[in-house]
């Protein structure tokens, strides 16, 4: 296994051979946070992973990438959950799943099997439908037949096909021998088919409607007819039921009148749910006997529902208002994250104040109770926790008295490396960048040039484009071109910088300004996918017509697809934004008791 200093993709499973970025394999365990410890565990086991799934059976062409890498993402995370229970990695399986959630409610996404013609449409492919959806849906079947029929029917598989090519249909037909269920035409709407279902339950005379409909992000988007057979796995009052919706619209009789339904158990299927008023007030009050992942997924759908204009904001904020003493820290990183996402682009700046002050009401509590450091021998579930409170209490809240904590640690950081919980070294970084004068800029520069710990490095690097102080930032964006910030680490670089209020029209201004300088650093088709998709961090609908007119005058046949997907996204976002901004305002003025 070789690290490489300079790499286009995160990792590639040549036989005898693995190469990596040097941040997905090398760490100093002593001071790596949980978070990169498992990353890099997951990225080994991915590319171990393919020496079975992609080396030892191989797809007959492209239009089955998924095998290769679904079957990978899916692997590594079995293979480090089995090595390391306690890190919980299926909840970081779960994050990345909502990414593809994501994706895959705009129009513009692609099936997990798609029709693939040359090596350059291969190349965008190898996004999250193909690795995080593709995986998940492995991972929603494998929940449907039981862990020991699924793994049957892949041993069954990997021995009819060994040193050989397979398509997805040879892989469902193993499948469906070992379980003896309906496999193919189960699976194959879920590969060859965009999107994903919603699946809406409602109490009707001691029943449950269940219905689906493709879900999209976009509220204004044409309804479309496509269905699925969808293997629910349902909670009532606690108990699963495993039912398969095999039609538009089916009704499940309970065996009685149900206290809270539950419509995805232990959140394995790739799809979200809405509830009827009464069901989800319901769950809401049965929030404590939801499971971690089941809570987490909870508020992903309600944001995601938010976000297609089908619930209110207020009922939304109330939900994560509900979760601040949440125990779990997966679940508070989602709150967290959705807090984050509103400060940054759902808030006018007149309200941002008063929507930080909101956010440190809730967090204040929680975090006084565990502050910043860890008692002896203290578990890693406690340490996450206290980075999550942080996180809010620093990075969304911009609390005055925990950013000069923060900035305090970092100053001792640099004299004392061991001194402070590295699982905190994010927030401290990025809060002290923020904050950063002149000399803290060359501090950060020269921590950047010179250390050796790849994933330190990395967060050196980024915490310039995070500078606050109009007079850093026309250098942290000037850094962009410059030999400094390799091309491995340019469109996330600039995307840091884009996604900077101080610094974004600045880092936008680059782009357009010195476009032949970007494009040449660029030079790699999965860098330049990720620049462009790096210009949906820009928020408002001025820079959104800006950016239609830049790629409509620059063509970029490798990035195609991720132009149709950012411009889409970017539509999205900032007409919910425009929604938004009078919702916030009028929560913030309103009681909210």
């Amino acid at each position: 296994q070789v690290g490489v200093p300079d790499f286009e993709a995160g990792a590639m499973e040549n036989a005898a051979c693995i190469t990596y970025r040097e941040v997905a394999l090398l760490l100093d365990p002593k001071t790596a946070p949980l978070n990169v410890q498992k990353r890099v565990a997951e990225v080994i086991t991915h590319e171990l992973s393919h020496q079975w799934f992609g080396n030892l059976v191989t797809m007959v062409w492209w239009d089955d990438l998924w095998l290769n890498e679904a079957f990978a993402t899916w692997m590594a995370y079995k293979i480090v959950d089995r090595w390391r229970p306690q890190w919980r990695v299926w909840m970081d399986f779960e994050a990345g799943k909502g990414a593809a959630l994501h994706l895959d409610a705009l129009k513009s996404s692609h099936p997990i099997r798609a029709e693939i013609h040359n090596a350059e449409e291969a190349g965008e492919s190898f996004d999250a439908i193909t690795y995080e959806k593709g995986g998940a849906i492995l991972r929603m079947i494998e929940a449907y037949l039981g862990e020991e029929k699924f793994r049957e029917g892949i041993r069954l598989y990997m021995r009819r096909h060994r040193e050989a090519n397979a398509t997805a249909d040879d892989l469902w037909g193993a499948l469906a021998e070992s379980s003896g269920q309906p496999i193919l035409e189960l699976a194959n709407g879920w590969i060859r088919q965009t999107g994903y279902p919603l699946v809406t339950l409602a109490q009707q005379e001691g029943k449950i409607r269940i219905a689906q409909k493709r879900f999209f992000s976009d509220p204004q988007a044409t309804p479309e007819p496509t269905q699925w057979l969808v293997p629910l796995v349902l909670k009532v009052d606690g108990r699963e039921r495993r039912v398969l919706l095999q039609s538009r619209e089916e009704t499940l009789d309970p065996g009685g009148k149900p206290g809270w339904v539950l419509g995805n158990a232990g959140a394995r299927g790739f799809y979200r749910t809405a509830y009827d008023p009464e069901l989800l007030r319901r769950l809401v009050a049965a929030l404590p006997e939801l499971r971690p992942e089941e809570r987490m997924a909870l508020v992903s759908d309600q944001w995601a529902l938010v976000r297609a204009s089908a619930v209110k904001l207020d009922g939304f904020l109330h939900l994560l208002a509900g979760l601040r003493n949440e125990e779990d820290h997966t679940v508070l990183d989602e709150v967290v994250g959705r807090l984050g996402y509103l400060e940054h682009r759902g808030v006018s700046d007149a309200d941002r104040p008063a929507f930080q002050a909101w956010v440190r009401g809730l967090f204040a509590g929680p975090g006084a109770d565990l502050g910043w450091n860890p008692a002896p021998a203290e578990d890693d579930e406690r340490r996450l926790r206290r980075a999550a409170l942080l996180r809010a209490l620093v990075l969304v809240a911009r609390d005055p008295s925990e950013i000069a904590r923060a900035t305090e640690r970092f100053r001792e950081h640099l004299q004392h490396p061991l001194a402070l919980d590295p699982n905190l070294l994010d927030i401290v970084v990025a809060a002290a960048a923020r904050e950063a004068d002149e000399k803290r800029f060359e501090e950060l520069r020269e921590r950047a040039r010179t250390e050796l710990d790849p994933a330190a490095k990395r967060r050196y690097l980024h915490a310039l484009a995070m500078v606050e102080d109009p007079r850093l930032v026309d250098r942290a964006v000037g850094l962009a071109l410059d030999p400094f910030v390799q091309m491995q680490d340019f469109a996330s670089y600039l995307g840091t910088l884009l996604g900077n209020r101080a610094g974004r029209e600045a880092a936008w201004r680059l782009v357009q300004t010195r476009w032949d300088e970007v494009r040449a650093k660029a030079d790699s088709p999965m860098i330049l996918r990720r620049l462009v998709e790096a210009l949906g961090n820009l928020p408002e609908r001025r820079h959104l017509e800006e950016v239609e007119k830049f790629l409509a005058s620059h063509e970029l046949p490798p990035a195609k697809q991720a132009v149709a997907q950012t411009l889409e996204r970017l539509r999205a976002d900032v007409a919910l934004r425009e929604r938004l901004l009078p919702e916030v305002a009028a929560f913030l003025r309103g009681p909210r008791s």
